[in-house]
């Protein structure tokens, strides 16, 4: 049984502008339920374009912190399994008694390259990048003979 909620402890259940009021077991599944739904599964990483000969300034999407979101559900056709692109920037050895410091958030530097066109045999991870000024630029300008490395 919940027991009473008083109005200070309700700000704590305000989430994305919806308040939940929990007074009854039911209450309470429903709400979870709800919140459940809106988790995106990911990563969060820093992007930072690399300058190149071509560009004259920095825009505002040239550096930002996005989530790496993973797709819940996958059509049948497509695999289930992911390799991670963000290696680590060392290379571990038995030696090695502790792993060195870094960042919370991966730093991804990526540039733009002119390349040939890439089959659609071809097998890569496809990952969804929330939605940003880099995401807008990069939909806008969406070119076949156009690639993004990551460097």
């Amino acid at each position: 049984m919940v027991g009473a909620i008083s109005n200070e402890h309700i700000d704590f259940f305000n989430y994305l502008g919806r308040s939940f009021l929990i007074n009854s077991q039911r209450a309470l599944q429903q709400c979870l339920e709800s919140l459940v739904q809106k988790i995106q599964i990911g990563v969060v990483v820093n992007l930072e374009k690399v300058m190149s000969e071509g560009d004259s300034e920095r825009s505002a999407w040239h550096t930002c912190r996005k989530m790496i979101m993973i797709p819940r559900s996958l059509p049948k056709t497509e695999k289930t399994e992911y390799n991670w692109p963000i290696p680590e920037d060392y290379w571990p050895t038995a030696a090695t008694l502790s792993l060195p410091p870094r960042s919370a958030h991966a730093l991804i530097k990526f540039q733009t390259t002119p390349c040939i066109p890439v089959t659609d045999k071809f097998p890569f991870d496809k990952y969804e990048l929330e939605p940003s000024p880099l995401t807008q630029y990069i939909l806008e300008r969406r070119q076949p003979t156009m690639a993004w490395p990551v460097c």
